[in-house]
């Protein structure tokens, strides 16, 4: 039954992101959900869900052509050195990886557009950048809150 419903929890999860994604553009909601992933050290999960990430992304082209795969690759590498020096599940360390998802957000775009020969427009990917660093510990908390309710029922 828990893999059922960790299954269940993901599905709700990928269908609440695309619905947000669409309201707020240049928002990736999915990355909060590979934070959830390495936090849980469910490498499992993360082999399937990691490239359905990746292809609703481009299909969704919510970021330039080829630019998710770097982006999914920032989050995992700034988690993986962030762990190192915080513990994983304190809302500090979120908070910095969150700032520090900000900046390679911006980094990302910057590298990616001109390699695709499109405009860069500074103002507009800032507030995007800003828009996802503040977003991240948010949805952190209030996802985390909801994984516990569905792993404290098989725990009692």
């Amino acid at each position: 039954m828990s893999k059922f419903r960790n299954i269940c929890w993901w599905f709700f999860f990928i269908a609440a992101a695309i619905c947000l994604q669409a309201l707020a553009p240049g928002l990736d909601v999915l990355a909060v959900g590979i934070i959830i992933l390495l936090q849980e050290r469910d490498y499992k999960n993360m082999l399937w869900l990691l490239p359905l990430f990746v292809l609703l992304q481009e299909g969704m082209g919510t970021r330039v052509f080829g630019g998710v795969i770097v982006w999914y690759a920032a989050v995992i590498a700034l988690f993986k050195l962030g762990r190192w020096l915080f513990e994983v599940e304190n809302f500090i360390f979120i908070f910095l990886l969150s700032s520090c998802l900000g900046a390679a957000y911006y980094g990302v775009a910057w590298l990616m557009a001109p390699l695709q020969d499109l405009p860069f427009n500074v103002q507009d990917t800032l507030d995007k950048s800003l828009i996802q660093a503040l977003f991240l510990p948010f949805a952190w908390r209030l996802l985390i809150a909801t994984r516990h309710w569905t792993t404290d029922d098989e725990e009692k």
